[in-house]
């Protein structure tokens, strides 16, 4: 064996390696999110939730503040040291689970939900960017596919760890529990703290590769970088925005826009409010504080979150068109690229919809107990990293064989979940609920891939972070923003869960159309990525 051979043969393993434990670092991602599922009915039980607080919980508290700092988080991974930008990430939100341990109220585990996706926007960003520099544009769908794996083994793992710790605190201490914990406060702690040391392995282990290199394009790291994710942290916040507006030249026109903009998500968010207050009975409206001797309500937290991030991207979209014309040309400006995140977050809608309420369906509507935890979170982890990592081995060998490949596999999978969801929640039968959600759950994991490689194609290496970031930033501010949310709030409403879970596929026919309209531009966006960043003024 020549030394080249051997060489390469290392590399090629310390990849694998890379890939494998940013993997895992991804399952722990998941299981921080993803375990309020699970804790669900305890945490109803315990701290008086209802279904609409728990999905603000699943959902808003966490969602919009992992959209809106993956922007400048993944400004700091495309800046600066990717590697620490992903370790630092990992201990924030691996120290607020641990502390949502100790939340006493729905107040206090908003507040550390929000931590945790503060967090967590620091993760994806970065490995993407890292894993371009390390695999071949050939492999990009399969190498993102089996990352995102992780989603889906952390996921069942979630599930089962949950399950499992509630059942053996319960049944070790079914009175007097040492320090009056109960078993979700356990639960919490005990799947926050290893994160600790996870991003200690991080730091020590994996080297930074050459931006760009792989791709022929190496790219020096910005000389500010702090300065640069600050920037564009301070471009999504007023006043900060109309100052960094202003800063970069931005006219009267842009202001009054800004102002404009601003005005509308106001008068929505109060719109909003009011029209969910009065669907609901005035008894059942949860109040979750005061102001003014006003009463603030669960639902206008929820308007005012999602209103306030929707302001904040538009701010975000005029700063990033004055500061780096190139970015907003090949990202917002590109009907292929701006209609991926868009089917990113409507996907997400109904993904995040089914995962939040599994456990209150199986519980309400089947009589299962935390021990289905281990079951579904079985069938989780199986059928979600079987259906993650196969569906980028066929979008990779559909895109070989059509410029569309990759879009067209999504578009089939979101199909099929459908079918399968239908079965799932149309059934009285445990056995045919279990088969029809390994369905489901295959199914619905097949599209991240494709789209994120899709979207990893659209621009040049240095914008990656960034185009992961707008991808999960409409993953989370629709996705995971709405749906839990909504199907809550549609429960409370019609006090049918089953009807409330099924109505999110009236987003299925606006998701075949978004990839349609997408594919139509794909190719022609594809081919002309560095003639229009050159146009738009970038020194390539």
């Amino acid at each position: 064996m020549t030394r080249a051979v051997a060489d390469s043969r290392r590399s090629r393993g310390y990849s694998l390696y890379v890939l494998g434990l940013f993997m895992v670092i991804y399952a722990v991602n998941f299981i921080d999110r993803q375990i309020v599922s699970i804790l669900a009915p305890d945490l109803k039980a315990d701290l008086g939730l209802t279904d609409a607080q728990i999905g603000l919980l699943f959902g808003t508290a966490f969602a919009l503040f992992y959209a809106l700092f993956g922007l400048p988080m993944a400004r700091l991974a495309d800046s600066w040291h990717r590697v620490r930008t992903m370790a630092l990430g990992l201990t924030l939100w691996s120290g607020m689970t641990a502390l949502s341990g100790l939340s006493g109220n729905f107040a206090h585990l908003g507040l550390a939900r929000m931590g945790v996706g503060i967090g967590e926007a620091a993760a994806s960003p970065a490995a993407f960017s890292i894993l371009q520099d390390y695999f071949p544009r050939r492999q990009r769908a399969t190498v993102l596919s089996v990352y995102s794996s992780g989603i889906y083994f952390g996921s069942g793992l979630s599930l089962v760890l949950g399950g499992w710790i509630i059942a053996t605190w319960q049944g070790l201490y079914p009175l007097s529990p040492p320090f009056g914990f109960k078993g979700w406060q356990i639960a919490f702690l005990a799947v926050g703290i290893p994160g600790l040391l996870l991003a200690a392995v991080t730091l020590l282990t994996v080297r930074e590769p050459v931006r760009g290199a792989i791709d022929g394009q190496p790219q020096p790291r910005e000389p500010r970088p702090f300065r640069t994710a600050f920037m564009e942290m301070a471009a999504l916040f007023p006043p900060f925005s109309l100052v960094v507006l202003h800063a970069l030249g931005g006219d009267g026109r842009a202001v009054r826009r800004n102002m404009i903009a601003l005005a509308a998500c106001i008068l929505l968010a109060l719109a909003a409010t009011i029209a969910t207050n009065a669907l609901l009975d005035p008894a059942r409206l949860a109040v979750v504080g005061h102001f003014a001797g006003m009463a603030i309500t669960t639902n206008f937290v929820q308007w005012a979150g999602f209103f306030a991030a929707s302001y904040a991207v538009f701010c975000w979209v005029q700063a990033t068109r004055l500061r780096d014309p190139a970015a907003f040309a090949l990202m917002i400006a590109t009907p292929a690229f701006a209609l991926l995140p868009v089917v990113s977050g409507l996907i997400s809608f109904i993904g995040y919809s089914l995962n939040g309420f599994l456990f209150v369906y199986a519980r309400r509507y089947l009589d299962l107990g935390p021990q289905a935890g281990l079951t579904i979170g079985i069938i989780t982890a199986i059928t979600g990293t079987l259906g993650t990592i196969g569906g980028g081995f066929v979008a990779d060998w559909a895109k070989r064989r059509h410029g569309n490949g990759r879009l067209w596999v999504a578009a089939a999978s979101s199909s099929a979940v459908a079918i399968a969801t239908a079965v799932q929640y149309s059934t009285t039968s445990t056995t045919i609920f279990y088969i029809a959600y390994g369905c489901a759950s295959t199914f619905a994991t097949i599209w991240i891939g494709p789209i994120a490689a899709t979207c990893q194609d659209l621009v040049l290496p240095r914008m990656r972070g960034a185009a992961t970031a707008v991808m999960f930033l409409g993953a989370n501010l629709i996705g995971m923003g709405l749906g839990p949310y909504c199907v809550g709030l549609v429960s409370d409403i019609t006090g049918n869960l089953r009807f409330a879970i099924l109505s999110v596929f009236v987003m299925l026919p606006v998701i075949l159309l978004c990839l349609w309209l997408a594919g139509t531009r794909l190719a022609a966006a594809e081919e002309s990525v560095t003639a229009r960043a050159l146009t738009a003024g970038e020194p390539i």
